[in-house]
């Protein structure tokens, strides 16, 4: 492994992602290296667990490719891992490992693709931004966390247990990232989970990266957003649910403007009755 180290909180975060829980979120702040850590934690798996496979999702496809096959995951290679050279097929959107083992991106918005990599079986699934992403499509994505395969540590063949990561900066109380990781609650029923000590979570901001961070953009950027921003953004803390509001935090998640990337536009008509 190349000359890279994690800061304390990081450290942190990185064992409770090898912890024994299945269902495992990072939320906080912006640019506080959760995608990092986490994208981190899948190739650890992929390289690890010979012919195995692994999945990172987002909602939309594009954004995807924008934020983690062009920017993110080959920092994590180039870093981390610069001893395993890969190849990445840009048609099925998959990166290749020497030991067999494979890397899928998908998008969530495209039926189509969809269906081509839920039709396989993982040990890994990352949902990248989830409070972008609505709980039925968590729910089928989850079906697919079915692949078994072992891993080689120490010369030694263990099975690897599946594993789903999740990451956001945190959206509202009333999102259903909030209501399973924290209340310990189906978010449509409202039933108290079977295994509730199968999900954990941790929190991280950008403090806790600031090393990592160009000068001045806590203080400059971040600290200068409104207060429901930084809250968000800098504080890392849901916020309160707001009853009988007009658009939920997951459809405004899913159309905000992300990574420098245009979601597909759509018409939005709204009607006030002034009566």
């Amino acid at each position: 492994m190349a000359d890279f180290k994690l800061t304390a909180r990081q450290e942190q975060a990185n064992d409770l992602l090898g912890s024994g829980s299945t269902h495992i979120m990072l939320f906080g702040g912006s640019r506080s290296g959760k995608t990092f850590l986490l994208v981190r934690a899948v190739c650890v798996r992929a390289i690890k667990a010979a012919k195995s496979r692994h999945a990172i999702l987002r909602f939309r496809f594009n954004a995807v490719k924008a934020s983690v096959v062009a920017d993110t995951f080959p920092k994590v290679m180039e870093l981390c891992f610069p001893a395993v050279k890969y190849e990445m097929n840009r048609t099925d959107w998959v990166a290749k490992l020497p030991n067999g083992s494979e890397i899928w991106f998908g998008g969530l918005d495209d039926k189509e693709r969809t269906e081509k990599i839920l039709g396989m079986e993982f040990a890994t699934l990352y949902l990248n931004e989830c409070s972008q992403i609505p709980y039925g499509s968590v729910e089928t994505a989850l079906t697919r966390l079915a692949q078994k395969t072992t891993q080689t540590i120490d010369g030694k063949s263990t099975e690897l247990r599946p594993r789903a990561y999740y990451d956001c900066n945190p959206p509202s109380k009333a999102h259903w990232s909030y209501r399973v990781f924290k209340e310990k609650r189906h978010p449509d029923t409202r039933e108290n989970l079977k295994f509730p000590d199968d999900y954990a979570s941790m929190q991280i901001n950008p403090r806790d990266n600031v090393e990592n961070l160009a000068e001045g953009y806590i203080d400059n950027n971040l600290a200068s957003l409104s207060a429901r921003g930084r809250k968000r953004f800098l504080d890392g803390e849901f916020a309160g649910a707001t009853q009988n509001a007009l658009f939920s935090e997951e459809s405004i998640d899913r159309w905000r403007v992300t990574d420098g990337v245009l979601p597909d536009m759509v018409r939005v008509v709204v009607g006030v009755d002034l009566s």
